[in-house]
Parts: structure tokens; sequence; C-alpha cells
């Protein structure tokens, strides 16, 4: 640690010199004339032991120190010395603690006793960092301390919230999504969502919304902006498609309460699809910075998404997506258009309000969701909306075209059980348990057959144009091939 002098300076301010170069702390000119009882007052000496406790705090929870490098927790990638770290210090404690009197000598305690002393007053010295950033709602400190050492809570209160004499209010929410969502029941089911994840954010539900329409300004982004606003902007993150979310290098995003992914477009059985959802159900995820090992950390990130293209990619039995039809006769070439815009100029203005913002939180707040709302299942059975079953059907008809297409340009005419359970895993990215229903739906029909030398009756589905007979597949033109030996025996019960 540097060797600091202090001296005056002609205008009555001090200066701390350190390696050449000084930090101008501004201070009121000393009285040459004092008393030897006013420099001793207890009440002096109690101010200075209250104001370096409060400095001490200050620094302790706002700087980590790792490999003798000194890190600010808002920016965990700047890697600052000693030096550098108590300049940055001198200019933030005179912006965010102007009451404090920061005298040469009081600086000098301070920078000793939260930088340079060992001692174990973990609120009053700058921790060890572990390397660690964390998204924890439920802890409201920015570090968190554990045996010595300390990780970086990414999340903070949001500024609108420390409002008082707040009037729960969603009217504003509520016109919106009666204008936007098509369906009433969506926008029932949506608050759920939205009120569960705001109630409970130290946890996360197990499904994300997407907000679909063919056309665009709907005012799909506005509420993801309102979103975010309610989450708090500083733990928020909004990305165009989802390559950076389940790309390499997501460790800032993945450490953020609330996201918003726009403009998604998916293809079937996709691993950018199947990555998303993952993200979205588990709280276990690895993830990666640059420079840095894989590391597996705890989420908690909520995603709500939007797109302008049918989602053909959600399989009909997936219960990780809530899609909400927005297309309304309101967007930018509608009828309705002149009304919606009109409402959505007056939306922009009344969110810039944080009275309002604080509001709706507080009336989301207070919100208790219906009997049925599950945050960790979403029950599709019970979701009737026309662009859900819509969904269903056609998603199903998509894979099945597509497993059709890949048997087909394999020349596959007859399939072990085991390798449809590869293909439907690592071709076609869908559950396995779908193999009967497709292969039906074909007209393909599973017969018992022994091959391979096998002296056993294993599974096997068949192409309705084709049969299957002393290990051999024969069928039109004269085709006779022998069947592929399978790597695992299934019996057919």
């Amino acid at each position: 640690m540097e060797n600091n002098t202090v001296t005056q300076v002609p205008d009555g301010r001090f200066a701390v010199i350190e390696e050449e170069s000084s930090i101008e702390v501004e201070l009121e000119p000393i009285e040459e004339e004092a008393s030897d009882a006013d420099v001793n007052s207890p009440n002096d000496t109690t101010n200075s032991a209250d104001e370096k406790g409060v400095l001490c705090r200050h620094l302790a929870s706002s700087y980590l120190r790792k490999e003798g490098k000194f890190y600010h927790r808002s920016k965990p990638t700047a890697a600052m010395s000693a030096s550098d770290m108590k300049r940055t210090a001198v200019h933030r404690i005179k912006r965010e603690l102007p009451q404090i009197e920061l005298t040469a000598e009081l600086w000098r305690d301070v920078v000793k006793y939260a930088v340079e002393d060992v001692h174990d007053d973990a609120t009053q010295s700058i921790p060890v960092w572990d390397g660690r950033i964390e998204c924890r709602p439920d802890v409201p400190a920015g570090l968190i301390h554990d045996s010595g050492t300390a990780s970086i809570n990414s999340w903070s209160p949001p500024a609108y919230r420390s409002q008082e004499n707040v009037t729960p209010d969603m009217s504003m929410l509520e016109d919106l999504l009666a204008r936007v969502f098509v369906q009433a029941s969506d926008r029932a089911l949506f608050l759920d969502w939205l009120a569960y994840s705001l109630q409970n954010e130290a946890q996360k539900p197990a499904w994300s919304v997407l907000l679909f329409s063919r056309t665009k300004g709907t005012g799909k982004s506005t509420l993801c902006r309102l979103m975010r606003l309610l989450f708090g902007e500083e733990n928020s993150h909004s990305l165009n498609g989802i390559e950076k979310l389940t790309g390499r290098f997501n460790k800032t995003i993945m450490t953020r309460k609330f996201i918003t992914c726009e403009e998604v477009k998916l293809k079937p059985g996709t691993n950018q699809g199947n990555a998303i959802k993952t993200l979205i159900s588990e709280q276990d995820v690895a993830v990666e910075a640059k420079g840095k090992e894989i590391e597996a950390i705890k989420q908690v990130c909520v995603f709500a998404m939007t797109t302008n293209h049918f989602p053909h990619w959600i399989e009909s039995d997936d219960r990780r997506f809530l899609v909400i039809d927005c297309d309304h006769p309101g967007h930018a070439s509608g009828p309705d258009r002149e009304d919606f815009q009109s409402f959505m100029k007056q939306f922009h203005k009344w969110m810039e309000v944080p009275q309002y913002i604080a509001s709706v939180w507080s009336a989301l707040m207070q919100r208790k969701p219906s009997n049925s709302f599950n945050p960790n299942s979403l029950n599709i059975a019970a979701i009737d909306t026309p662009i859900m079953q819509q969904l269903q059907a056609e998603s199903g008809e998509v894979l099945q075209q597509a497993l059709a297409e890949l048997l087909k340009e394999r020349g596959i005419f007859a399939a072990s059980l085991n390798d449809l359970r590869k293909i439907f895993t690592e071709d076609l990215k869908t559950n396995p348990n779908r193999i009967p229903h497709f292969m039906n739906d074909m007209r393909w029909r599973s017969v018992r057959s022994k091959w391979g030398g096998v002296d056993c009756a294993r599974a096997i589905w068949v192409h309705p144009d084709y049969q299957v007979a002393n290990g051999r597949v024969t069928g039109p033109d004269g085709y006779d091939q022998p069947v592929d030996r399978a790597e695992e025996l299934e019996i057919i019960e």
C-alpha cells in the first residue's frame, strides 16, 4: 500500500499526495486560533468516529479486492490499482455522502481501517471477491458475504419502490392489455404470471410468455418496456433475438432478473430452441464470461419474448410457452390505428412517471392469483385460446413432415424403436414418447421381428409399402436390404 502524505495548500484545502500525484479534497479552511477545548471536545470526537464508520461501511459495501486489484461492484470487469480506487472513492463519497466533511485526517483514517488494516469487521473492511456474480433479490445488500469473501449481487432495488404513500392502481396496465391481447383469458393468466414473478423475485416461473402478432405496431414492445420498468431497468436486459442468450459469453445476461427477447424466429429442432427451453425451466445452468472458465450458477431469470412469425418451433405438448395473440385491429396499418396510437402516446408519457410505475407494482404485489395458476407448469390442456389450439395442431404436423422427409432422405423403410429414439432426440429434438403417435399417423406399423442373429423378437416400425422377414426389408421395385442391427433390444409386450 502506498505511503500517503498530507499537506495544506494556500487556499486552506488539503491534498493527499500519492505517488507524485494528488487527490484534492475540498475542505473548509482551518481556523488557526481554535481553542484546546474546541479541538478536543467529546462531541467532535464522537462525530468523527461516527463519520469514519459511515465511510468505512461505504467503501466496504461498494468495493472488492482480488489478487491486489480493486473493483467497484457496479463495474466488475474494470480492475483498479489501490491508488485509482482511492481516487474514484473520493469522488463517489463527495457525490453520495455530501453531508460528511471529508477532511484529510478523516480520509487517512478511513483508508487505513477499511483498506490497509486486517480485522474481522466485515462491515468496515473492503472484502476479498470470490469472483462470483449472483442475482439475489432476497438480499438487499450489493455484496453477499460468505466466510471472509464476498460475491457481487447484481440485483438492486428499483428506485421507484422507495416512494411513500403510493396508491395501488393498475388501470392503465389493464387498459393496455384490453387493447393488445385479443383473448380476455390471456389477460388474466398474464397478470397472474407477472404478479407471481414480482411477488417472488428470488424465484422464477418455469414458463414464459411469447407475444405474437403477424403485424407490427401492436404494443408488444411497449408492454415489454413496462415490465422492464417494474423489475427495474438495472435488473433487466433487452435482446434482439436469442442468439446472445443461448450462445457463449452469456454470463452478464444470465445474472439479470428480467430478460426480453424481441423478434424471435426459430426453426423446429434447433439447438437454440432447446437451449432457451432449458434456461426458462431450469435454475442451475452453465454460463461463460469472456476469458473465464464455464461455471455453474443458480439463475432466477424471468423471460418475455415477442415475435411476428408463427412459432412452429414450439412442440404441441411444450409447457414452457404461453403464446398470446396480439393481432388486434389497432396495429400500424389496421382500421383502429388512430385510436390505438393516440392511447399509446398517452401510455408512453404515463410510463415516464415513477409514481405511476410504483402504483402498478403495488397493485400487482397485492394481486392474488387464480386457483388454477401454477408457476411451475403451464396447463396447456386448460388453455383453449385459438392460437394455442392452432399451435398444438400445427407444431405436430410440422415435426411429422420433418420426420417423413428425414426417413425418405436416408432411405429408411424399417426402423427399430432404438433408432427412432435417436432420430427423435438428436435430429428432431423432440420427446421420443411421441413416436407411436407420429408413426401411426404416417400409417407405419409396429411389428416384432428377428434380425442380426439375435434369437429374440424386437420392435420395429415398418413403412406401409414394405415388409420385414428373415432379417431383411423388402418392398416395391425389387427393394431388398438387411435390417440394421439395433444397439439395444426392444421388446413389444
